[in-house]
């Protein structure tokens, strides 16, 4: 009796484990005249190395402000993100309007932050971001909203300024 409750609760623990699918993401920069830097991909349960309250980390401010996610993707983990790097402008690591980058990520997540900075050649201070629900789809498309974190302006506090600033497909493989 002991060993059919053990095979039991081993069973339940295996069924309730996660396992990891490999999505496909595209994503295409909608702006009309600026540039998306790397692209930023993670779990939802990884916000907290981006937000702080209204405003973002120092880690994800570096990112917004120079385009360099190395701080944020050494704070969540290498083996927890993705990052996208277009083909354009200098360094070769942006994505021009209209272009689009695929790149993969492996993760047992049910919903992703993307999160990329708007290169700073009209305003210094911008990202675009959203959350995509993975959970029980084999495609979804978003739109990333672009914000404003109001470093320039002293009041470092995010603030959505516009919609639709990039497209985003991400695909279950």
């Amino acid at each position: 009796m002991k060993k059919i409750i053990l095979a039991a609760a081993f069973a339940a623990m295996i069924s309730g484990t996660a396992f990891a699918d490999t999505y496909s993401i595209t994503v295409t920069n909608n702006l009309a005249e600026e540039l998306l830097a790397p692209i930023v991909v993670t779990s939802t349960s990884n916000d907290g190395f981006i937000f702080n309250g209204s405003y973002v980390t120092p880690a994800a401010e570096e990112q917004i402000l120079t385009g360099d996610p190395a701080k944020v993707v050494a704070s969540i983990g290498a083996d927890m993100v993705a990052v996208g790097h277009g083909l354009d402008g200098p360094p070769s690591v942006l994505l021009k309007p209209g272009a689009s980058i695929t790149f993969e990520f492996e993760t047992d997540a049910t919903s992703l932050r993307i999160l990329a900075m708007v290169a700073p050649t009209m305003f210094p201070d911008n990202y675009v971001s959203n959350v995509v629900d993975i959970h029980a789809t084999t495609e979804t498309i978003v739109k990333l909203h672009r914000f404003d974190i109001g470093y320039d302006e002293g009041t470092k506090t995010n603030t959505r300024v516009s919609n639709d600033a990039a497209t985003v497909v991400i695909i279950r493989k």
